[in-house]
């Protein structure tokens, strides 16, 4: 679609809102409201890691500081702040390690954007003046809302062509899909629902420039469930918003967001509403195993492959016969990953998004978690010899549907010989983790910061979540100190 002072505009934002409302428990089907579930467990799952890292408490004690007491609980703290404040919170420490959710082809982190939101929105209406109980039923069809809209939104602009043009993607497409879930949990009508969304859309970014050096990468998802439950908060009072904002050629969301991407059209509003309510973006949503971004789960597979075939050669005392590596990566995520480190040692966001550290880490250390980010790790002379020594390159075999996420690896080594393995797809896209899988690392995860009582007591909650009266049976388990 180019743009022009004719261009007829459509009416998609009608279309989701209306769809919003009307979306009854009944029309989910069994797959997806389980699927749903199980993003939920493994959201709290990073809130409860991420709750007590140091960039999280730096940002709870920043907040602390100047934030009153409120009634919204906050995860692994005993403190309660305004919704916003408590979102803010809460989404910031879904995404702190780098191990929660993503979607492939509409590059954002759907926990860090929808929990919180919700989280809080709930809250206001069991808390708040209205006094209203949100049953669990309802939290989770709210939540399936938030799951559908932002991947859809995001198709919207081409996917991944945001991150690669420099805007964390996340943030952008998680405005409205926070708004949206808002909206579903707090019983909005269609029209308000549209002013919520509106609300949300005006207040959307992100820049990607914030993996290199600081500690607001971790907190931009969470502007994003800000953004959305303030847009629904507001929308709720009667206060109206930008209507028809996927739809508007001059100034809208869609129109904006892809200025100067060189598309034919330039986007695509239809993309928001195609098979909504028939084909579900929820089973589409990925569950991470490494503690990093998505774009370089190809990678890691690829190396742990090359490191099964070849062990002698990837003996961690023989790595330093390795004379090159060539990572070949999709455009989006050699933009975003494919980066030369500028200095050593790099922050720990800058290592969870530099290819090069990040296949570095997988050879000396054989995986790619929590503890391949802390100091020791980040300043390594075995992980920079090997950084000093990577390249990434694009690779248009990776641009295609599906493969946005893989890696082609060649490693040489100083005898002549060398050695190369790809992976297309890595793990979890086809097919999924599964709900298993997802029990399994919840419980890893989990059992490293909270007692076994409370953690059989918080996945029972929610994997029974569909049959609570009460929503904040669960908020209470996951809020308190750790």
């Amino acid at each position: 679609m180019t743009v022009t002072d004719s261009t007829p505009e459509g009416n998609v934002t009608a279309e989701l809102c209306n769809w919003v409302t009307e979306l009854k428990p009944s029309d989910i089907p069994t797959d997806v409201l389980q699927r749903a579930k199980h993003l939920l467990l493994d959201g709290i799952a990073c809130g409860l890691v991420g709750s007590h890292v140091p960039w999280s408490e730096q940002a709870a004690k920043a907040i602390d500081d100047y934030e009153p007491e409120g009634y919204c609980s906050v995860i692994g703290y005993n403190r309660r702040y305004g919704p916003q404040a408590a979102a803010i919170l809460n989404g910031s420490f879904i995404q702190a390690v780098e191990l929660d959710d993503y979607h492939s082809a509409a590059p954002l982190h759907s926990a860090s954007v929808l929990l919180p939101a919700l989280f809080a929105a709930a809250e206001v209406q069991s808390k708040g003046h209205r006094k209203s109980v949100v049953s669990g039923l309802d939290f989770l069809v709210a939540l399936v809302v938030g799951f559908e809209t932002g991947p859809r939104v995001g198709s919207a602009m081409y996917g991944a062509d945001l991150l690669s043009r420099g805007w964390h993607s996340g943030p952008v497409f998680g405005s409205p899909a926070a708004a949206a879930a808002s909206s579903k949990l707090l019983g909005l009508s269609p029209d308000d629902t549209e002013s919520a969304v509106g609300i949300a859309c005006t207040q959307a970014g992100g820049l990607m420039a914030a993996q290199y050096e600081g500690m607001v990468k971790r907190v931009q998802h969470a502007f994003a469930a800000r953004n959305g439950l303030f847009g629904a908060l507001l929308a709720r009072d009667g206060y109206v918003g930008i209507k028809k904002v996927f739809d508007r050629s001059y100034g809208g969301f869609l129109t904006m967001f892809t200025q100067g991407n060189g598309r034919t059209p330039q986007y695509k509003p239809e993309e928001v509403t195609t098979a909504l309510g028939k084909e579900w973006q929820t089973t589409n949503i990925r569950v991470k195993l490494h503690a990093c971004v998505g774009g370089c789960h190809g990678q890691i597979e690829a190396l742990e492959k090359l490191q099964r075939n070849y062990p002698d050669r990837f003996a961690v005392d023989q790595l330093h016969n390795i004379r090159r590596i060539t990572v070949s990566l999709s455009e989006p995520v050699f933009a975003h990953d494919g980066w030369a480190p500028e200095e050593r040692p790099l922050t720990a966001t800058g290592g969870q998004m530099n290819a090069a550290y990040i296949g570095a880490a997988q050879l000396v250390y054989g995986q790619v978690l929590l503890d391949q980010f802390e100091p020791h790790a980040l300043d390594s002379d075995a992980v920079w010899s090997l950084i000093d020594k990577t390249t990434c390159v694009h690779s248009s075999e990776f641009d295609k549907p599906g493969h946005l996420c893989g890696a082609r690896i060649v490693v040489e080594f100083n005898d002549g010989e060398s050695v190369e393995d790809v992976v297309a797809m890595p793990k979890g896209f086809d097919p999924p983790i599964t709900d298993d899988e997802i029990r399994e690392k919840w419980r890893k995860l989990a059992s490293s910061v909270i007692d076994s009582e409370r953690l059989l007591s918080i996945e029972n909650a929610v994997l029974s979540l569909e049959t609570s009266a009460d929503v904040s049976e669960l908020l209470a388990l996951i809020s308190g100190e750790l």
